[in-house]
């Protein structure tokens, strides 16, 4: 036997009835409009207040960004290593001397921190060099360790290369050298043993 079927009292949703939202819904809604905006306002008034009065966030937008981009549209036909060279001067220059003049494997040793600010004759370098994490930057993948480090950092007995920097450093060669630069590097063994 045949059951009869039974219509369904759902309805379609054609002909459901409207859902009217309460005035307390619409409260809500418009609530947390409001709410959003006036915290991104306050968000946009105290960022804009702690660049406008921050030096260092002056420093950063004005000096740092605006001048970088500048600098970079004037000199966009320069390569990478002549916009090194023009932004940092001797201090790119003496260390691509290094990179250029050891191997890649080379462990470099610099001079005491306070004798690599001396200037020599007409050259100085800055105080960038003292930053052993600054070096290490542009001479990568060679290692770099200062003199006062002896006592600390194992790499000290493997030096293989010594940083001559306004006349500092040839105490450290195992060789007497005729000509003495300022600024130079040298293996610190002879390079003929």
């Amino acid at each position: 036997m045949v059951k009869p079927v039974r219509k369904s009292k759902l309805q379609s949703p054609a002909t459901q009835p409207d859902h009217k939202q309460t005035p307390k819904d619409n409260w809500w809604k418009h609530f947390l409009g409001i709410r959003s905006m006036a915290v991104a306002m306050a968000g946009c008034f105290l960022l804009y207040t702690a660049i406008s009065m921050e030096e260092g966030y002056q420093w950063v937008w004005n000096g740092l960004l605006k001048g970088n981009w500048t600098y970079i549209r004037q000199h966009r036909h320069a390569s990478l290593e002549e916009r090194n060279q023009m932004k940092m001067g001797f201090n790119y220059a003496y260390l691509n001397y290094i990179k250029k003049n050891t191997p890649d494997d080379a462990i470099i040793l610099f001079p005491l921190k306070e004798h690599i600010t001396e200037q020599s004759g007409n050259m100085k370098l800055g105080g960038e060099i003292t930053a052993k994490n600054w070096v290490t930057h542009f001479v990568y993948p060679r290692k770099a360790l200062y003199k006062d480090e002896e006592a600390t950092n194992p790499l000290y007995g493997r030096v293989t290369h010594v940083a001559i920097i306004a006349g500092h450093g040839y105490e450290d060669l195992e060789y007497e050298v005729q000509e003495k630069p300022a600024f130079a590097v040298f293996p610190k063994k002879h390079p003929d043993h």
